[in-house]
């Protein structure tokens, strides 16, 4: 099968959702502040440079259009034999605020204009499926995406800061939400064609009044935006999110790992912010057959912030990774490509669905 991740991360999106050992001196995860992204280090703080304080600025009514698309390719080698697993992603998304409060925090829906998916094992055929088709037209293994997709809207309750919301009784009315665990994916080598994966398809589950759904909604808010810093950076300062990641140890037995993210201030220029973020895992995951699970998990890329606008104008996640004896003695897992997320204006909107 493919590697299956459901990010909590791009990184889309998603992408979603890039989405780590950390240092000797690192905090564990107890230690974490409830914000969604904690400044590590500021090299500029010895001298006077300029700050910037990083935040998404929602307005009512405000729709936000992104196209994403994504092309990943995960070759697998046992002994001899070879299985290439190669999968193609694009989907439109329209974001629509229908309210912010005065903290800045929004509620916001989600719809698709558009998916198209297609995968492809070594030799065999391409299976396509797309937004457009009739029933009859798709294919068996898409047809639960499918069901999915149609007539959705799913809800977000995300702050400024990037982070997903749970409605509480405290005076601001909101906190932070648990982040969900994300469940990482099995590789396999076979000669048998593999099933496409439809969970890369950035999904969202609406907003619920039950517990079941409230650690999803953390999760895919996180898909929907990267995490800022909470108080003012400087270019070279740098912040960082963990993303816990559920692997499995044996079939009974499952295991957490965390996913350290973490972003730096590249630059600022003309008001728009560039970012790049690198992920790792924790350096106590020796097993390989464990980090072929996440080795979709830890994407490097670059997020572009319009400062003023408070929109993410575009990200870019890069997948290079290979892990030796995943599957065994003399057996290699290489996963390889790249995803881009980009903000559509009304102009680019028309001219992509026409």
């Amino acid at each position: 099968m493919l590697v299956q991740f459901l990010l909590s991360v791009g990184l889309l999106a998603a992408s979603f959702a890039a989405a780590s050992p950390p240092a000797d001196n690192a905090e564990s995860p107890a230690d974490a502040v409830e914000s969604p992204a904690e400044t590590v280090e500021s090299p500029a703080a010895a001298v006077t440079s300029p700050t910037w304080t990083l935040r998404y600025r929602f307005v009512p009514d405000q729709k936000l259009r992104y196209r994403n698309t994504e092309d990943v390719t995960l070759d697998a080698t046992q002994g001899q034999i070879r299985k290439v697993d190669v999968t193609s992603i694009e989907q439109r998304r329209v974001f629509t605020v229908s309210s912010v409060d005065a903290a800045g925090a929004a509620r916001l829906a989600m719809q698709y204009e558009f998916v198209r998916m297609q995968s492809q094992t070594n030799e065999f055929e391409p299976v396509v499926f797309d937004t457009t088709m009739k029933p009859d037209e798709i294919p068996p293994a898409f047809r639960n995406t499918a069901r999915q997709l149609k007539g959705s809207a799913p809800r977000f309750f995300i702050s400024s800061l990037g982070s997903a919301l749970k409605e509480t009784n405290s005076t601001a009315g909101h906190e932070p939400a648990a982040k969900a665990v994300a469940r990482a994916g099995n590789v396999t080598v076979s000669n048998k064609e593999t099933e496409p994966a439809t969970g890369n398809v950035q999904q969202a589950v609406a907003v619920s009044p039950t517990k079941k759904t409230e650690a999803a909604d953390a999760s895919n808010a996180v898909t929907f935006l990267m995490p800022l810093p909470e108080h003012p950076v400087a270019v070279g300062d740098t912040w960082r999110e963990i993303i816990p990641v559920s692997v499995r140890v044996t079939e009974e037995i499952s295991r957490q790992i965390n996913i350290l993210r973490t972003f730096r201030l590249e630059s600022v220029e003309n008001g728009v912010a560039k970012i790049s973020f690198r992920s790792s895992i924790e350096a106590a995951v020796k097993s390989p057959t464990m980090r072929s699970q996440l080795i979709k998990a830890t994407p490097k890329g670059t997020l572009t912030l319009d400062i003023e606008r408070g929109v993410m104008v575009k990200r870019e996640v890069r997948y290079d990774e290979s892990v030796l004896d995943a599957l065994g003695p003399n057996s290699v897992v290489l996963c390889h490509g790249k995803g881009t997320e980009e903000l559509l204006d009304e102009t680019a909107t028309e001219a992509a669905a026409d």
